[in-house]
């Protein structure tokens, strides 16, 4: 009975880990670059064209994305009859809009990380007990840091994940000496070190634990002991070097230069910062952030649940230091997670996401000291008897993790811990916004414009991919003057990076309000601003009005060149509109003098601007100064005559009803500005 039980939970906390992290990570991908699919496209046209060469894309060399992402492309392009040509170059739809398909390979990376993560859940049943297994399980599919990376065709979560798996097979091979796990362990780490060269940390962590498990081992010599060690290193790293020649053709034909250009690579990357600027504490960095940078991504990429679980976790080896061999699991995922930030620490180039592999394991070390602090919880005095006490201690800290977390969806890399004064504090800190989160909602709220595909709006340089993947209309840089729109995000804004194209446009900014901001946790991520003049108080108005034509334009005042005027004069009149863009008809203005008895005497009918600015062409919040002359009768006799204006849909000759300020109605839809008169001969 008890087995039967025991089986079906531990199969219950498959699905429920399983589905929780492929659900998260297939549903509404973020992803901002285009690289790694382009690459995925050619990675499969090489393998189906048998160019083994053409397999190499990268020194990373990301191999494994290029595997499962370029699959999820091929079966969607086969699901709709597309090529890989078509993959590489969508058909337009509009302007410069592309629908890359890029959500495929999301999600075939989602599936594959899913299953890794469910196989992890097993291990951690495996090392520990069941409910390590689903505590860790949870929350590796709930880290936010780690889940944001999962929902971009990129490199890092893979490597996360594989580096893993890698070594809580090698834990269990070190705890329950099988050697099946020696070469599960040397699989995935082949796999890692096909995804990204950091994955090289392993083979320390490999001499390490081996080296634990013969040295400890006193029943056989020396000598005996160094063979064992020997053997575990060859089994291990020969299984790890076959699947990275098998499942990389390049490796068939060129070696050498795949291999030295890795190499190459790995000493650029230790040695030289990055090209862009980073930012940190509050400063915009040009060359290493230095170690601390790493430990605040530790504590704000962490949450509320998990760093305090951590700390826990090792106050608790700590205590039980004597007793170490008891927890050596738990010892060798911290030790992997230090050995693996100690590394990264010692490179010049740093990014936020390349510590990404750290946080699994953190996740595992929080899972052991979560429900080791549940269980002594449920041990003390009269919560004895309430044998129900730490499933719920266990049960509220993954709801807590849960809504935290989920509260973001789909941008959960906006998460910070709220142990640390969430993202209000960390914007001070460390670079928010790298996957640009919010910017696919500004190109998508440009597209809610009638017009939006006449349009240029201007992005910084990092997104224009992501925008012209969404936008209908054209996305470039900022520094095109050309452009309608700006698009500003907080990342670009942090690091100054390339400050020099889009600077003055951002300075001249904040005299407007903008069209459109987002903002997650109380900071604003991203900002739509008009590239336009939209405040009236700019303009020399001589007649401020403030008149409701229809439910989308405004007139907001007017110039008169002279409120007299000799009969054959031409008489102007300036009209300031504004609208909120919204504006899909075809609507013209009149501008009417008429004398004493309502005739008309002059008028001046058409499209706005001379026909230059059609009112479907109108942006949101654009003051347009709109001229129009009349040419007045040289026979008019003297007198009064009254200057009136409106607007009509030019398809039904209706005219648009207006409403003043204090909800006035102007008889037929006509807004009487001023009387005007005859003087002289």
């Amino acid at each position: 009975m008890c087995s039967d039980k025991n089986a079906r939970l531990f199969w219950y906390g498959l699905v429920v880990v399983f589905l929780l992290a492929l659900i998260l990570r297939v549903i509404y991908p973020v992803s901002r670059p285009l690289e790694w699919y382009e690459r995925s496209v050619r990675f499969w046209d090489a393998l189906l064209a048998g160019d083994p060469a053409g397999t190499y894309q990268r020194y990373h060399p990301g191999v494994t994305t290029m595997w499962v992402a370029g699959l999820g492309l091929r079966v969607y392009a086969a699901a709709h009859g597309l090529s890989g040509d078509d993959l590489l170059d969508p058909p337009q739809s509009s302007a410069d809009y592309r629908p890359y398909p890029i959500g495929a390979g999301v999600a075939a990376l989602g599936v594959a990380i899913a299953l890794c993560i469910g196989l992890a859940y097993v291990l951690l049943v495996r090392l520990w007990n069941w409910r390590v297994g689903v505590v860790g399980g949870c929350l590796l599919a709930l880290d936010p840091f780690y889940l944001e990376e999962s929902k971009v065709l990129h490199i890092d979560a893979m490597l996360a994940t594989l580096m893993l798996v890698s070594v809580l097979f090698l834990l269990d091979y070190v705890q329950r000496e099988r050697r099946v796990s020696l070469v599960l362990s040397g699989i995935f780490a082949g796999l890692a070190f096909l995804t990204k060269s950091p994955a090289g940390v392993l083979i320390p962590l490999l001499a390490l634990a081996v080296s634990y498990r013969h040295l400890a081992d006193t029943r056989i010599s020396w000598p005996g002991r160094i063979g064992e060690i020997a053997r575990d290193l060859v089994i291990w790293g020969s299984t790890a070097a076959c699947i990275f020649v098998l499942l990389w053709p390049a490796m068939w034909v060129m070696p050498g230069e795949a291999l030295s250009k890795l190499v190459q690579r790995v000493e650029f990357h230790m040695e030289t910062v990055h090209r862009n600027p980073n930012f940190f504490a509050g400063q915009v960095i040009t060359d290493d952030p230095g170690p601390l940078f790493y430990l605040a991504t530790l504590g704000w990429k962490t949450t509320a649940i998990t760093l305090p679980s951590v700390l826990l976790a090792a106050a608790l080896l700590i205590r039980r230091l004597r007793r170490w061999r008891d927890n050596v699991s738990v010892w060798g995922m911290l030790v992997y997670a230090c050995g693996f930030t100690a590394a990264m620490m010692l490179a010049a180039r740093k990014e936020l996401r390349y510590l990404i592999p750290v946080f699994p394991a953190l996740d595992v070390l929080a899972a052991w000291g979560l429900v080791q602090v549940a269980s002594a919880v449920g041990k003390l005095g009269w919560l004895r008897k309430r044998g129900w006490i730490p499933a719920a201690i266990i049960v509220a800290a993954l709801t807590f993790q849960a809504v935290a977390v989920l509260r973001l969806h789909p941008y959960y890399g906006t998460h910070h811990n709220l142990l640390l004064g969430g993202s209000r504090v960390a914007q001070h800190v460390l670079p928010l916004g790298d996957q640009g989160e919010g910017a696919d909602l500004a190109a998508r709220f440009l597209n809610g414009y009638p017009g939006a595909e006449r349009r240029l709006a201007g992005v910084h340089r990092r997104l224009e991919e992501l925008s012209e993947r969404i936008f209908v209309g054209r996305s470039d840089g900022i520094e095109l003057p050309e452009a309608d729109y700006y698009v500003f995000t907080i990342n670009s804004i942090q690091r100054r990076n390339r400050v020099e194209y889009w600077g003055e446009a951002w300075d001249a900014c904040q005299e407007k309000e903008p069209l459109w901001t987002i903002s997650f946790d109380g900071v604003p991520y991203v900002w739509v601003y008009p590239a336009y003049q939209t405040d009236p108080e700019v303009f020399d108005v001589d007649h401020r009005l403030d008149v409701q034509l229809g439910d989308h334009v405004r007139l907001l005042g007017y110039d008169l060149a002279s409120d007299d005027f000799s009969a054959g004069d031409t008489l102007t009149a300036t009209l300031f509109w504004q609208s909120d863009g919204r504006v899909t008809e075809d609507y013209h203005v009149f501008v009417h003098l008429q004398d004493a008895d309502g005739q008309m005497v002059a008028q001046d009918d058409g499209v706005p601007m001379q026909g230059a600015r059609p009112t479907w062409d109108w942006r949101d919040r654009e003051v347009l100064e709109d001229e129009h002359n009349l040419i007045t009768d040289i026979s008019l006799p003297g007198g009064a005559y009254t200057l009136s204006v409106g607007m009509y849909d030019h398809a039904t000759g209706v005219r648009l009803s207006a409403i003043g300020p204090a909800g006035e109605r102007f008889p037929d839809g006509r807004i009487v500005l001023r009387t005007v008169r005859k003087t002289s001969p």
